[in-house]
C-alpha cells in the first residue's frame, strides 16, 4: 500500500471526529444564543385581574408609536419582574377589540390595571422610560 492510499484512508476518520466536534460546538452555541434572547410577551388577556397589576400594550402593527412604546416597555419590564405583568394584545383581534371597549383604550396605548383588573389609567404613546416608571409608581404603587 502506498503512502497516498494510507493517507486517504486516515483522513476520513479524523474529519469525521472533527465534524462531530464542530457540530457539537454549533449546537451548544445555538442553545446559548436562544437562552440570551428576550422572552416574549404573553397575549393571554385572561390573566388580567388574577392578583398581579398588569400593563397591556395594545399594539397596532401599522403604527410606529406601538413599536416605540414596546421599546420603552422592554427597557423597564425587567425591573418589575414578579411585581407587574406585561401583556401584549394586537389591534384588530376580536379579544383586543372587546378589551379596548371594556377599558376605553385606543390602539398604540398601554392599559394599566390593578391586581383585580380595575382600570387605573390608559397611557398613550409616546412615553419615555422615566415617565413610564413614574406612571407605574404612581398608578400601581410599585417601585
Amino acid at each position: 500500500m502506498s503512502n497516498v492510499e494510507k493517507n486517504a484512508k486516515a483522513a476520513p476518520a479524523r474529519s469525521g471526529k472533527t465534524k462531530w466536534i464542530v457540530l457539537g460546538l454549533i449546537l451548544l452555541l445555538g442553545v446559548f444564543a436562544v437562552k440570551l434572547l428576550p422572552h416574549g410577551y404573553s397575549d393571554d388577556l385572561t390573566r388580567v385581574g388574577k392578583g398581579m397589576p398588569t400593563l397591556v400594550l395594545i399594539r397596532d402593527k401599522n403604527a410606529v408609536q406601538s413599536y416605540e412604546l414596546m421599546d420603552i416597555m422592554d427597557s423597564v419590564r425587567g425591573q418589575y419582574e414578579g411585581k407587574v405583568e406585561f401583556l401584549l394584545s394586537d389591534y384588530g383581534m376580536t379579544e383586543t377589540t372587546m378589551f379596548m371597549q371594556t377599558y376605553q383604550a385606543d390602539r398604540a396605548s398601554l392599559v394599566m390595571l390593578d391586581g383585580t383588573g380595575k382600570l387605573v389609567k390608559v397611557i398613550h404613546a409616546p412615553q419615555t422610560k422615566e415617565s413610564l416608571k413614574q406612571e407605574i409608581a404612581d398608578g400601581l404603587g410599585v417601585k
